[in-house]
């Protein structure tokens, strides 16, 4: 009989009640956890704790918590006040987060110094932060072999809108490279038994000098329970439905769909659905004022369970995000059945394809404009073509996004991990 897999999840952030990174690293841990084939043992930070130990997840893996918070804390306010929040500024919150984050490893391997020395884990996963400019101290602690992703980030600012970085305040752009020459991070890359890419852009930031497995897989996946995949798309009752989601800032596009919107007398009899908010919002509801578009609501943020219901509700999904890592809320509006009208360029060009949505080239603000008003007028006119977009996007999700889809591919990277590990003629511990 074959042992199970003994896998140390590392997932620094890692929470069911909020929204992006976090539960990214929630839904992946979750996910490896259902599995009969791996034994997890889950290490993630202690502001995760009250949320996890009510979670089901904690009757299934071993939780540990680490507390850096003497570090993280500290630099976390001044990062808020050198961002102005922490809806801008991007590059700014990951450099003020790096030391503290460093530290967490360190404590992570001081808690288990004495597993690692018995060998008590096959496999070490970093899971989150997903970013690639994070080293690892433990890569060059331990004897263990250790895979990090998927890893996500880096997407360059798009040329053809120059004053997004300043409107974004991302004044590090021009250094960030620097995150090549910090503590820790050739080693990482030196002692590494694997990477996993989550884009193909954040594939060409690993270092050429890496030398163990490449794997390329996007961070986000579907919970078919928040979004069940059995949607069948239908008109509306009353008026066509938009739907975009999102941080209101810059870069998503939302002012785009208004202008888009707002020269349009066809647009102006349907309905456009705004879930989130940020520091966009009060420039959004003035150019809504200015153009007359009473067909508009902004909802602000919904949880998960909302979310999914507004999505069902609507018909069309719109996302000209000018520059998107990973799009999971474009996975979200695919599960639920919506054809998606998306720029093309970064994550979300990874994820939708021409058999389930509207790829906009990326051109300047006029053009981005125009195309995206054509786009959403033929969709609005042709209910035979949502459908078929929106049977075809289910089916992409159910075959390649689902987190046990997901989590298969990955015991599938663990094990080609070992096999590459192991000397000929010797048995890994596991099936």
């Amino acid at each position: 009989m074959h042992k199970k897999l003994r896998v140390l999840i590392i997932a620094e952030a890692c929470n069911p009640t909020f929204t992006s990174v976090p539960l990214v690293g929630y839904n992946l841990a979750n996910a490896l956890a259902q599995r009969d084939d791996l034994e997890i043992t889950l290490v993630t930070h202690t502001r995760n704790k009250a949320a996890l130990e009510l979670d089901p997840l904690a009757k299934l893996v071993r939780i540990h918590f680490i507390d850096n918070e003497a570090i993280a804390r500290p630099l976390h306010k001044i990062s808020k006040l050198l961002r102005g929040g922490q809806g801008l500024s991007w590059t700014t919150g990951t450099a003020m987060a790096w030391p503290g984050y460093m530290y967490f490893e360190k404590l992570v391997f001081r808690q288990f110094r004495e597993n690692f020395r018995n060998h008590e884990f096959d496999i070490i996963h970093r899971v989150t932060p997903l970013t690639p400019t994070m080293g690892s101290p433990l890569s060059s602690l331990v004897s263990t072999p250790m895979v990090i992703g998927p890893l996500n980030g880096g997407l360059p600012w798009p040329k053809e809108y120059p004053e997004l970085r300043k409107q974004e305040r991302e004044w590090l752009v021009p250094v960030r490279n620097l995150y090549k020459y910090l503590p820790y991070f050739r080693s990482t890359y030196k002692r590494l038994a694997a990477v996993i890419s989550g884009s193909r852009h954040t594939a060409t930031e690993v270092p050429k000098y890496f030398k163990g497995l490449k794997f390329e897989m996007p961070e986000n996946g579907i919970n078919t329970t928040r979004f069940p995949l059995d949607r069948i798309w239908l008109e509306s009752g009353t008026r066509f439905r938009f739907i975009t989601v999102g941080r209101l800032v810059p870069y998503k596009g939302t002012d785009m769909i208004l202008d888009a919107m707002g020269g349009s007398e066809l647009l102006k009899q349907c309905e456009l659905i705004v879930v989130g908010d940020g520091p966009q919002r009060y420039a959004l509801e003035e150019q809504i004022s200015a153009l007359d578009l009473s067909n508009v609501r902004l909802l602000g943020w919904k949880d998960q369970n909302e979310l999914s219901a507004e999505l069902r509700a609507a018909q069309v999904f719109i996302f000209p995000s000018l520059r998107e890592f990973g799009g999971g809320v474009v996975l979200e509006a695919m599960a639920s059945g919506l054809p998606c009208v998306i720029a093309d360029y970064g994550g979300p060009a990874e994820l939708v394809d021409s058999s389930c949505g509207i790829l906009l080239p990326l051109k300047s603000r006029q053009e981005m404009v125009s195309n995206l008003r054509s786009a959403m007028e033929s969709l609005m006119k042709d209910p035979t073509r949502c459908k078929t977009l929106s049977k075809n996007g289910i089916e992409k999700v159910r075959g390649d996004y689902t987190w046990q889809a997901k989590a298969e591919k990955i015991a599938a990277i663990y094990r080609k991990i070992l096999d590459t590990q192991l000397p000929a003629n010797s048995q890994r511990p596991t099936a």
